[in-house]
């Protein structure tokens, strides 16, 4: 095949070890630009009685962040404990959970599990367990010190130093049952129960999420995960070429890193598709070509999930042919917010590249920008606490309204592209205001005003 030494099984294999749009990372070398987070939390799980929070925006890599730490903290005698959570999880349902993850991958089938252990445990004893299902364990954990008690047992079986992560926390609906956490987390501390619990939640505060009362939040060490900065951006495209020898030219994996917008899941997503679209050509590559791009770009567009594509499809299929380009000018900043004259500015830029097609006035334009607040259009923006001022009401979202706009060769936050222009039609199918700027590469728009 195109890429030297692979046939497609092989290749499929080693792409999938190296980038990851659709599960978590759970190894450090894959891990960019998390390394301060990182190092935070493994000092913060040496510390008696304390647990980990992960929360942000949706996209940024909670997932993967927590699974990292947990690999890394968690003893060699046994993987760490994951639980998903979902919209009508409880307390007694998530424990019930960990203990039957536990005694799965615990020591209690081994040999060298002593007897004074076996017999100490009231929950988890080894007859019990082959007995019982989880539901029926999840019925006799009645109150919290219930829960706590089977969480020491699962300390005392599961391994040396047990982790536990608590995935999607924000998914519990029930403010109640996400309450009894921070609970549940301070009498483990104060009992000196040795487990550890990373959790992770989309959302602005812990305080939001958990709802709790400080004393209970003191026993968290809390990471606001913001967007990957810009040379973590693009260390996960040149990482994973370099494992295939291949070579791709400063512009292109810049531009990558602008689209993907510092979310991880976006330029894993346009590296697996790049990589490939190289596979699949007919003679041996050594060098990613514009064209290539482009293409990978198309192909990540239609496989992006349908949460993403509803409201871009909503918002462009209006009578007024006119929205598309509204749409692509809200997203040409690093800023999350912006007045209605700035984003003005960047739609007289986007339409003076796109031919024959006359621009809206300001009164239109403005018009057409309140629109896109409602849901017949997406509901995509929200207006902000100053008169004129926006904000993408799902910031993930943004990501994907300036990978449409590079598609239709219109680049956000840059200068003219490279090569000939191609204007067509992809389908869509196909935190606070703060700036990440680190290692930003020259000659970028970053501004919230482009000119």
């Amino acid at each position: 095949m195109a890429i030297n030494g692979y046939d497609r099984h092989s290749f499929g294999l080693k792409l999938n070890s190296l980038v990851f749009p659709a599960q978590p990372i759970r190894s450090i070398e894959h891990l960019f630009g998390r390394e301060k987070e990182l190092d935070r939390i493994y000092k913060a799980l040496y510390a008696g009685g304390r647990n980990i929070f992960i929360y942000g925006d949706r996209g940024v890599g909670k997932s993967s962040l927590a699974a990292t730490a947990a690999n890394r903290y968690q003893s060699a005698d046994a993987n760490y404990i994951d639980v998903a959570c979902s919209s009508d999880a409880t307390l007694s349902a998530v424990v019930a959970n960990i203990a039957y993850q536990a005694v799965k991958a615990s020591r209690i089938n081994k040999v060298s599990l002593k007897e004074s252990i076996s017999a100490d445990l009231k929950y988890l004893k080894a007859d019990k367990i082959s007995e019982h299902t989880s539901h029926d364990l999840h019925t006799t954990i009645h109150t919290l010190l219930d829960a706590v008690e089977v969480l020491r047992e699962v300390a005392s079986l599961h391994s040396v130093k047990p982790v536990v992560v608590v995935d999607e926390f924000d998914r519990i609906s029930s403010i109640e049952e996400r309450s009894l956490f921070a609970d549940l987390v301070k009498h483990l501390g104060d009992k000196n129960i040795g487990i550890k619990f990373i959790f992770t939640g989309v959302g602005k505060t812990l305080e939001g999420l958990l709802g709790a009362h400080p004393s209970a939040i003191r026993q968290f060490e809390t990471i606001e995960l913001p967007k990957i900065s810009w040379d973590a951006r693009w260390e996960i495209v040149l990482s994973a070429l370099k494992e295939f020898s291949i070579k791709i030219s400063r512009d292109i994996y810049i531009r990558i890193a602008a689209v993907s917008d510092g979310y991880p899941y976006y330029a894993h997503l346009i590296t697996e598709k790049l990589l490939w679209v190289l596979f699949d050509k007919v003679e041996v590559v050594y060098e990613v070509t514009w064209d290539d791009y482009y293409e990978a770009l198309d192909n990540a567009i239609e496989s992006i999930s349908g949460e993403l594509h509803r409201p871009y499809e909503a918002a462009i299929n209006q009578r007024t042919d006119d929205y598309e380009e509204v749409l692509w000018s809200t997203a040409d900043s690093e800023w999350f917010d912006r007045y209605l004259k700035d984003m003005y500015t960047s739609y007289e830029y986007i339409m003076k590249l796109i031919p024959n097609k006359v621009p809206l006035d300001y009164d239109k334009y403005s018009t057409r920008i309140r629109s896109l607040k409602n849901t017949s259009c997406g509901a995509i923006l929200v207006s902000e606490n100053k008169p004129g001022l926006y904000s993408y009401r799902e910031k993930i979202l943004r990501g994907y309204v300036r990978m449409q706009a590079e598609a239709h060769g219109i680049q956000l936050i840059g200068d003219e592209p490279k090569g000939d222009k191609q204007f067509y039609r992809v389908p869509a199918k196909a935190i606070n205001s703060k700036r990440y700027m680190s290692s930003t590469p020259r000659g970028l728009h970053f501004g919230r005003n482009r000119k």
